[in-house]
């Protein structure tokens, strides 16, 4: 299960870094704060429809994330 603190909420969409995704496999998600708090399951069709975006570490070093979008997720609890 891939924890994330908060969506991004100007365009409703999470970030899941694209090294924590594993291959073929839908992914469970786990949104701790905001409106949207609770667990969502990402198939693994949602996930390769999901743009890709490069996103800056606190080091300088780029990561490429999927933002998939918060409709596209199926909600668990």
């Amino acid at each position: 299960m891939i924890e994330i603190r908060a969506p991004r909420y100007r365009d409703r969409v999470v970030l899941l870094a694209r090294y924590r995704l594993p291959a073929g496999q839908g992914v469970d998600v786990k949104i701790l704060h905001g409106a949207y708090k609770g667990v969502y399951h990402v198939s693994n069709k949602v996930i390769c429809q999901s743009p890709i975006e490069g996103m800056e570490t606190k080091q300088g070093k780029i990561i490429a994330m999927r933002a998939v979008p918060i409709d596209a997720m199926e909600r668990v609890e």
